[in-house]
C-alpha cells in the first residue's frame, strides 16, 4: 500500500547508535556514491542530534529515530524547501493517522495539542552554490508514554490510545516524506510553501516570545524564502535566526 520509488529501499538497521546522523555522514564520507533514499533507523538511539545542539532522547524501543539521505541539488539559499518538505510529510503522516490539531512549529518540529511529537534535524553539504547532499534526522514519538522530567511532550500511542508496529509506521511515513520530495523535484514551490503555511504553529496569533531576553508581543506572519521566522512587531515586520528568539509556550 505504501510503495515508494527509492526513499527506505536501501535500509540500515541497527540496534544501538549514538547517532543516526553522525551514522549515516560517515557512510557518505566513505562512499560518495551512496545511493540517495537510504535510511539508517535505530532500535536505540543514546546521542540523537537537536535543534540549538539539544539532544533527542528517545527510550529504547518504543520509537522512530532515523535518518534518510537525499541529494536534491537546489540552490543553497533555497535550502528551507528540504525542511519544509519533510515536515509536511510527517504532517501528512500523522493526519493519515487520523490525528488532529497537528503544527509544524518553526523551523520544524511537528506538535500536537500544544505538545511535541517529533523533531527534524538537517544537516546539509554544499558544493559550488548547491546543496549536493542532506541527511535529515528524524525522531518521532511512538509508542512512548512516559517522558520523566520533559513537559509539552506527547506520543502517538498516547494521542490514539493504540501501539502502533514501528516497522510499519516507518514504511508508512517514508511513503509520505518521498511524496511530499517528489513536489519538490517537481518544481511545485508555491504549493509546498503554501501547504507550510497552513500548517504552522502560531500563524496570524498575537503571543509572546523572548527576544533578546524580553518578552515580547509579536504575530508570526510567515518565514522567509532561506528561513527566518517573519514576526510582526508593533506594526513592523521583523525577521529572526533559530537563536535570536524562543517560543514562550
Amino acid at each position: 500500500m505504501y510503495e515508494r520509488l527509492f526513499i527506505g529501499n536501501k535500509l540500515v538497521e541497527l540496534e544501538e547508535i549514538d547517532s543516526t546522523n553522525t551514522y549515516l555522514q560517515e557512510l557518505v564520507i566513505n562512499n560518495e556514491n551512496e545511493i540517495e533514499g537510504i535510511v539508517v533507523v535505530a532500535n536505540n538511539q543514546y546521542s540523537g542530534k537537536g535543534q540549538r545542539g539539544n539532544n533527542w532522547i528517545s527510550e529504547q524501543g518504543e520509537n522512530l529515530t532515523f535518518s534518510i539521505l537525499l541529494k536534491p541539488n537546489i540552490e543553497v539559499k533555497n535550502q528551507f524547501l528540504i525542511s519544509k518538505v519533510v515536515s509536511l510529510g510527517i504532517i501528512d503522516f500523522l493526519l493519515n493517522k487520523g490525528l488532529e490539531n497537528v503544527k509544524i512549529k518553526w523551523p520544524n518540529d511537528i506538535y500536537c495539542n500544544e505538545n511535541k511529537l517529533s523533531g527534524v534535524l538537517i544537516e546539509n553539504s554544499i558544493k559550488g552554490s548547491r546543496i549536493y547532499n542532506s541527511i535529515v534526522g528524524i525522531g518521532l514519538n511512538v509508542n512512548q508514554t512516559k517522558f520523566s522530567s520533559l513537559v509539552n511532550v506527547t506520543s502517538l500511542k498516547s494521542v490514539i490510545r493504540e501501539t502502533l508496529n514501528l516497522k510499519e509506521s516507518l514504511d508508512e511515513l517514508l511513503f509520505f516524506i518521498e511524496k511530499r520530495y517528489l513536489i519538490l523535484k517537481a518544481g511545485k514551490v508555491d504549493l509546498i510553501n503554501s501547504d507550510y503555511l497552513t500548517f504552522l504553529y502560531w500563524i496570524n496569533e498575537s503571543k509572546t516570545f523572548l527576544i533578546d531576553n524580553k518578552n515580547i508581543e509579536g504575530v508570526i506572519t510567515g518565514v522567509s524564502s532561506i528561513g527566518k521566522l517573519q514576526l510582526e512587531i508593533n506594526k513592523q515586520i521583523r525577521e529572526f535566526d533559530l537563536k535570536e528568539i524562543k517560543f514562550k509556550i
